[in-house]
C-alpha cells in the first residue's frame, strides 16, 4: 500500500481553513444575535435600564435617559397598571416622554432588574416578551411602584426599529 506524501500547511491553505471555521460559527450566531426574538430581549432590558435612575445622578444623565426613552416608544402607548387607575389609557408619544422627564425630575431613585423572561413571541412585526421584575420608584411622597411585577410588553417593528406598544404591569 502506498502512502500519499504528506505536504506541509501553507499560509493560504492556513488562511482558508481559519475562514471556513469562522464562518461555520459565527453565522448560526450572527442569526441568533439578530434574530427578532433576541432583539426584543435586548430592548426590553434596555428599558429597564433606561428606567433605573441612581440616587444622585445629576440632570444630563437623567435628561440622556428621557431621550433613550424617546428612541422606545411608539407614536402611541397603550399602559394597562392594575393597581393605578390613572395610569391607565393610550397615550402619545410626547405624554409619554413628558411623564418620563417627570420622574427623571423627581424620583430620588429608581431601579428595575428583571428576574425571569416568561416568553418571547414574534408574529411579523409584533413581538410580545413576558416576563417578571423587581422594581421600585422613591419619591419625596413615598413608593408608587415598590416589589414584584408580571409585566408583558408588546414591541411594534418600523423602519426605525422596535418600539413599545403597550405595557402591561401588574404587581404579583
Amino acid at each position: 500500500m502506498a502512502a500519499f506524501p504528506a505536504f506541509p500547511p501553507t499560509p493560504v491553505k492556513n488562511a482558508r481553513i481559519v475562514l471556513i471555521v469562522a464562518a461555520v460559527l459565527l453565522v448560526p450566531l450572527g442569526m441568533w444575535w439578530f434574530s427578532p426574538e433576541q432583539a426584543v430581549m435586548r430592548r426590553t432590558k434596555h428599558l429597564m435600564e433606561v428606567l433605573t435612575l441612581s440616587e444622585g445622578s445629576g440632570v444630563p444623565l437623567r435628561q440622556a435617559k428621557v431621550y433613550s426613552m424617546n428612541a422606545l416608544l411608539a407614536p402611541e402607548v397603550e399602559l394597562v397598571v392594575p393597581d393605578v387607575p390613572e395610569a391607565n389609557g393610550s397615550f402619545d408619544k410626547e405624554e409619554m416622554e413628558a411623564a418620563f422627564s417627570w420622574i427623571c425630575r423627581n424620583a430620588k431613585r429608581s431601579r428595575f432588574d428583571i428576574t425571569a423572561f416568561r416568553g418571547v413571541d414574534v408574529v411579523g412585526d409584533t413581538a410580545t416578551v413576558r416576563f417578571l421584575a423587581e422594581g421600585y420608584i422613591e419619591l419625596s411622597t413615598g413608593r408608587p411602584a415598590d416589589g414584584s411585577f408580571e409585566v408583558t410588553i408588546v414591541w411594534k417593528k418600523g423602519g426605525d426599529g422596535w418600539r413599545y406598544d403597550k405595557i402591561v404591569w401588574k404587581k404579583q
